[in-house]
């Protein structure tokens, strides 16, 4: 690596890092309406898993928590460039620990454990752009019950249609449109684990645990949440101007939204899971 090229990276670093320290990155107010879910569940703080925090800035649901004497946790990232970024602005947070790690369903237990994570912690960040389902089954299966789960969707693709990348070690994101799963599959997983679906922010499905939304918070169907929370979500052209070519399928039947994917993803034939 030449020299240039490592300047390069540190200032980029420190560019990101004086943003931290006054904004907390998250893209479409995913943030603030977790701040404010948790305030009204009564949790003022506690223990954060993010799976996949990226850089610790950019599009960060968490770092406003962190920064907070009140939460601990634990990040992961798996690229090294924004691991080293992730590493210097949390370098400042004592109660939270870092890995550099590659999750996936197989490892997931043993990532966790390996650095005592209570099963009953408070609030879970999962947005790995591949084969997030497979990762939360793994998760919940493995007796982990976190109290709020911020799950990404793939936003474009609507209710009832069923849709995961399936798992593989060697998947890796390819900046398109073929990453993670339908909301109509994320909840399929998470509800009968004992949650509710209580909103979705955008591309966000945020769950909580039954007995702490009992008769505070209600159960929202896939339906209502997709039209509210993205389909006719204000700024929504706006904030995701790349699904123009897919927008489609919002208005599209069932039969015609299968079909169309079908075709949209024939390149990844076998590597994905479909229904309705």
């Amino acid at each position: 690596m030449s020299q240039e090229s490592i300047l390069e990276d540190l200032n980029k670093i420190l560019r990101i890092a004086v943003q931290a320290e006054t904004a907390d990155g998250s893209y479409a107010g995913e943030a603030d309406y977790l701040d404010k879910l948790l305030g009204v569940i009564g949790i003022q703080g506690g223990y954060i898993v993010d799976i996949a925090a990226s850089d610790g800035f950019t599009q960060s649901s968490t770092l406003g928590f962190f920064k907070r004497s009140e939460w601990s946790g634990l990040a992961v990232e798996m690229d090294p460039k924004k691991f080293a970024t992730l590493a210097f602005i949390f370098s400042s947070f004592p109660r939270t620990r870092l890995a550099k790690a590659k999750v996936t369903p197989l490892n997931i237990r043993s990532l966790l454990e390996a650095f005592e994570v209570s099963k009953d912690f408070d609030l879970l960040n999962l947005d790995i752009d591949s084969y997030d389902l497979y990762v939360m089954d793994s998760l919940l299966k493995a007796g982990f019950r976190p109290k709020v789960i911020s799950m990404e969707i793939n936003e474009k693709i609507p209710p009832p249609i069923f849709f995961t990348v399936d798992y593989s070690e060697s998947h890796s994101w390819e900046m398109d449109h073929f990453f993670g799963c339908s909301i109509t599959a994320a909840a399929t997983i998470v509800k009968p684990f004992g949650y509710i679906l209580e909103n979705l922010v955008y591309n966000n499905a945020i769950f909580v645990r039954n007995d702490i939304a009992f008769n505070r918070l209600n159960d929202m169907g896939v339906e209502e949440a997709y039209e509210n929370g993205y389909k006719n979500a204000p700024n929504r052209t706006a904030l995701f101007p790349w699904n123009v070519d897919v927008n489609c399928l919002m208005d599209f039947s069932t039969q015609q939204s299968y079909d169309f994917l079908q075709k949209y993803f024939f390149k990844y034939s076998g590597k994905y899971t479909i229904r309705y």
